[in-house]
């Protein structure tokens, strides 16, 4: 699911981490497949067009999204993960610098060991201005993965993404409580509706339908819904 840069709601969030001057930030869900990785690459895509040099990491060992283009960026020394290279999204066409997923037993240990994820941060601020985290899902853990509070922890702020109409209060919360348990900073929630439409959405698409044989009609229509106060206020 891309997500554009230039996105009203991007643009919010991405205000928020600049006026609170957060240089490591970290997006998670409760389950897989919820939007983490399209909201870390928006983000990074819109630091990138700020001016600052960004570095997404991606610690999603459940799913890792992040693929290599073959072009080291910066090499760092007796590091247990991948150097910085060009990378892109599965399935998408975005570009920008980024770590993959490491796969190697020891790096998953290193990177749990207390203070060790800390390290890596102190060392990567040295040549850019904002670090992202994709982790993986705070429910799915097991002993492949590293825990998604655990690099929350090591962040400035934490961001959680949750899919409407598919994960439920309780799941969420639980989620919210592990990462308040570990000390993680929760700036707050962005809700996916991909699955959940507003009702503006839908009369819209509805109205869609009417375009080919009443084409005045439905233009006349659409900007009556476009310029609805009621249609437009955020829930």
């Amino acid at each position: 699911m891309f997500i554009s840069p230039l996105n009203v709601e991007i643009e919010r969030i991405y205000f928020q981490i600049v006026r609170n001057n957060y240089k490591t930030l970290t997006i998670t869900a409760t389950e897989s497949g919820e939007g983490v990785t399209s909201l870390a690459s928006a983000i990074a895509h819109r630091s990138l067009l700020a001016g600052q040099s960004t570095l997404v990491v991606d610690l999603n060992l459940y799913h890792p999204s992040l693929v290599s283009q073959g072009m080291t960026v910066t090499t760092y020394d007796n590091h247990y993960l991948p150097n910085p290279e060009l990378v892109g999204v599965d399935g998408e066409n975005t570009y920008f610098t980024g770590i993959i997923a490491p796969s190697k037993r020891e790096t998953i240990m290193e990177l749990r060991r207390p203070g060790s994820l800390e390290t890596y941060v102190e060392e990567w601020h040295k040549d850019y201005d904002l670090i992202i985290f994709d982790t993986s899902p705070v429910a799915r853990l097991n002993a492949n993965n590293i825990p998604p509070e655990r690099v929350a922890a090591a962040s400035d702020g934490t961001i959680m993404v949750v899919m409407t109409g598919q994960t439920t209060e309780a799941q969420a919360s639980e989620s919210v409580k592990k990462l308040n348990d570990a000390g993680a900073h929760l700036l707050g929630c962005v809700m996916n509706d991909k699955n959940n439409p507003s009702l503006k959405t839908e009369i819209l698409r509805e109205i869609g339908r009417l375009g080919n044989r009443f084409p005045k009609l439905t233009q006349k229509l659409r900007k009556s819904i476009f310029s609805s106060h009621l249609l437009s206020l955020e829930i």
